[in-house]
């Protein structure tokens, strides 16, 4: 964000400006360590008028367009130029220090040394673009941090310091034995360590103690729905789908949550465990933080309260932590094959007395704030070989102001943070605040973690990304950056065309054939399975739940996990009806 003595020319958010030289605003990899040292990224800018928080300065606010998301731990810069225009249409004039500056030398001050210093990057790198330091109106140098590091660094702590198990498992007396599989229920005592009481109106944050690890403050239980497909287990035990509900769900939706006829109930036993029971996967869901499993009454929106903004970020980091905890748990299971009672069926190869997971063969799949949570616990967690975030959005300051899941949010968040209402945009200085302070929890950050940005040590995993127009949570603007930050092609028919636009401003426009398989690359070289496809919805249902609603999309992800976990190659078929064979990579 830039004030100026005057305000300038309008800007509208809603158009992105072009990654050129010839822009009036840029941001520029000014990194002199970077393999990318001069990269220009499409940007937006709003126009800030002097007001509460801005104090008798109008500003200009300049964002990467949504999507784009910067390389961790690397230096960049925010370009003003002279020919953005004031609002009278004349030129920006530059301030003395800048010019100063621009000229290699030192403004007088105490801080002119360390200005001469950090912007001198910025020049040497704008002369390599043949851009005039002269056109510099303004500019800011910053360094990114990285977020989605600290967060695996934080669970790992947790994970060597605190351990979990799997306690009373047995056949569910309800439904246990299922056509394709059996229905195991358990219960998991979690260290919580978020302070205060849930669903923390006050307080809501971690505490950390002097080696740095966050302090627990009670124990919490969690559901735990199991499912072993009804066939012989592998030699070294069953591939495992972990599957994270939406926002107001509870464990047993991994079997529960199957097609809901119009006018009718979810289809009992046909939920994602159905699904991928039929390619021979195990599957586990249990119930996250602020589930009605674990608060009665809890609401679909309970994790965000804002009347305490604060508690957001580690409500989910809570959530990693626990299913990293749980993985572990799940991973060292041994199930005795008397548990499953009368559900038939499920034999073991020779020489094999129990039920396990095949810790080489785990994979994820996640609905709506599911999805959130497979994008945030996919970047940190190793041992998922594939994953499958459906119904999922991100990028927070602008799904809140967009979003029809909480009836006038955007007026009660206005509201909050002392903004007026028709100036609250994703753009506001309050807003990036906001974004600082929940980055740890923007799946938009952990998007590019799961493919083409690893963590170092961890490979790129295959991601199948099924998106729906007209879903009530995440308008298609929201879909459009959600596609850039993965860094996916798009696969199947184009249902809405500024998907398209937008990942042409990332290079990555044009329809890829199915199957698809092994057609995007990795920072790290390796390749994989990556691609986004659209959905129109059923017609009757809301497309946010097109990964129950939708035959199609149903098929895709079963045979996306089965070729992951039988080949080792993850294939995005073309759609098809549930039963059809899976290709596989040729």
């Amino acid at each position: 964000m830039f004030a100026f003595s005057a305000p300038l020319a309008p800007q509208d958010p809603e158009n992105a400006i072009a990654a050129s030289t010839e822009s009036a605003f840029l941001l520029v990899d000014v990194d002199p360590s970077s393999d990318e040292r001069g990269r220009l990224y499409p940007v937006v800018a709003d126009t800030i008028p002097a007001a509460f928080y801005t104090g008798s300065a109008p500003m200009v606010t300049v964002a990467p367009r949504p999507g784009f998301v910067l390389h961790p731990e690397r230096t960049y810069a925010f370009v003003v130029r002279t020919q953005a225009l004031d609002a009278e249409g004349e030129p920006l004039v530059v301030h003395p220090d800048l010019a100063t500056l621009a000229a290699g030398g030192t403004p007088e001050g105490p801080r002119g040394a360390a200005a001469q210093a950090l912007y001198a990057p910025l020049w040497e790198t704008l002369d390599t673009l043949a851009i005039e330091r002269t056109s510099v109106a303004a500019a800011t140098v910053f360094t990114t941090g990285d977020v989605v590091a600290q967060t695996h660094a934080l669970t790992e702590d947790v994970r060597a310091n605190w351990t979990v198990t799997v306690d009373g498992l047995a056949l569910d007396p309800d439904d246990g034995a299922h056509e394709r599989y059996c229905e195991l229920l358990a219960e998991v005592s979690l260290p919580q360590f978020q302070r205060g009481t849930p669903p923390f109106d006050t307080e809501g944050t971690f505490d950390f103690d002097g080696a740095g690890l966050p302090i627990e403050q009670r124990q919490e239980t969690a559901k735990l729905v199991l499912t072993i497909p009804r066939g012989e287990m592998p030699e070294a035990g069953f591939p495992l789908m972990m599957y994270f509900h939406g926002s107001g769900g509870i464990a047993s939706q991994v079997v529960d949550r199957g097609y809901q006829p119009e006018g009718g109930l979810p289809t009992k036993g046909e939920g994602p465990a159905y699904v991928v029971a039929e390619h021979g996967i195990a599957a586990a869901g249990a119930s996250l933080p602020l589930s009605p499993d674990r608060l009665p009454g809890a609401s679909a929106t309970e994790y965000l309260n804002l009347a305490n903004l604060g508690a957001f970020r580690d409500t989910f980091r809570q959530g990693v932590i626990e299913q990293r905890l749980l993985l572990d748990a799940l991973v060292a299971l041994r199930i005795d094959p008397a548990t499953l009672g009368s559900c038939e069926g499920v034999t073991l190869p020779a020489g094999t007395t129990e039920i396990r997971f095949d810790p080489e063969n785990l994979v994820a799949l996640g609905q709506s704030m599911g999805g959130m949570y497979t994008n945030m616990i996919g970047a940190v967690e190793p041992r998922f070989d594939a994953l499958v975030p459906t119904g999922a959005g991100g990028y927070w300051p602008f799904f809140i102001t967009q979003t029809q899941l909480i009836p006038g949010a955007a007026t009660l968040l206005a509201g909050a943070l002392r903004i007026p209402a028709d100036e609250l945009a994703f753009t506001h200085p309050v807003m990036h605040l906001l974004t600082l302070g929940w980055e740890a929890a923007e799946p938009l950050v952990s998007m590019p973690r799961l493919g083409r940005r690893p963590l170092p040590g961890v490979s790129a995993r295959p991601i199948y990304e099924p998106v729906g127009m007209g879903d009530s949570y995440f308008p298609i603007e929201v879909y459009d950056a959600v596609a850039i930050a993965y860094g996916h092609e798009q696969a199947g028919d184009e249902v809405w065309p500024s998907m398209q636009e937008a990942l042409g401003l990332a290079d990555l426009d044009g329809i890829v054939d199915y199957p698809v398989v092994g057609n995007m690359t990795a920072e790290n070289g390796e390749t994989y399975t990556g691609a986004v496809v659209q959905y129109a919805g059923d017609g009757f249902s809301d497309p946010h739940v097109i990964f129950v609603q939708l035959e199609d999309v149903r098929y895709q992800y079963g045979c996306f996990l089965e070729t992951q976990v039988h080949t080792g190659t993850a294939v995005i078929p073309a759609p098809a009806p549930l039963g059809t064979p899976c290709p596989t990579a040729e």
